[in-house]
């Protein structure tokens, strides 16, 4: 009996340690997430402030070119999607964190918004890692809307089309060359070969 009894104490003990632990990893989780989410807010609220005094500054010839830390990070665009709760900032092409294993990367062939008939090209992980930006696109219906903020115009695209391809390291997309678009591009869910091309067209455009 006394043998059964210290087992059962024992089984007791590491019981309450395995559930200790399980409860300091989703609460360190959490936290983590939150502070991640936190950092995001206040790179966002830093790039509309820039977009602020650009739109203030835009007609100078001159502008101070000061040379950034390696590792900062200076927003070009913000993407928000709204029925996803999606609001992410956008590196430019060719800065080190316009890459998919960081954020949603432009990708190099892309147009900027303000250019008539172009296609903005924007590539996310799918999935449930810090990285998948894009993990609830397949919850968008075609008429949502997609917003996108650059130098000082707030850009609205509406969802016209979305489609599988294989995932080849290439991507076809198919669109009106006589549109302004915004194309999205991510790995379809439960699969390992295939991707999911959204395409969404220019609706209206307006100072914010």
């Amino acid at each position: 009996m006394g043998k059964r009894k210290k087992n059962k104490s024992l089984c007791l003990v590491i019981g309450f340690f395995l559930l200790g632990c399980s409860t300091l990893f989703v609460a360190s989780h959490f936290s983590i997430n939150k502070y991640e989410e936190k950092k995001e807010d206040i790179k966002i609220e830093k790039f509309f402030e820039e977009e602020k005094e650009y739109v203030a500054e835009i007609t100078e010839e001159n502008k101070s070119n000061e040379e950034k830390k390696e590792n900062e990070i200076n927003y070009t665009m913000v993407i928000e999607i709204p029925k996803i709760g999606l609001k992410k900032g956008l590196c430019s092409i060719g800065q080190w964190c316009n890459a998919i294993k960081y954020n949603i990367e432009v990708n190099t062939k892309s147009n900027m918004p303000n250019v008539d008939k172009g296609n903005l090209i924007l590539a996310s992980h799918n999935g449930s890692s810090s990285i998948s930006y894009f993990n609830k696109l397949d919850s968008l219906n075609i008429g949502d809307s997609i917003y996108l903020y650059y130098q000082g115009i707030k850009y609205e695209y509406i969802l016209d089309n979305y489609y599988d391809i294989p995932k080849t390291g290439k991507a076809t997309i198919k669109r009106d060359n006589n549109k302004s678009t915004i194309t999205l591009i991510t790995c379809k869910k439960n699969t390992n070969n295939k991707q999911v091309v959204y395409i969404a067209y220019l609706n209206n455009k307006e100072e914010y």
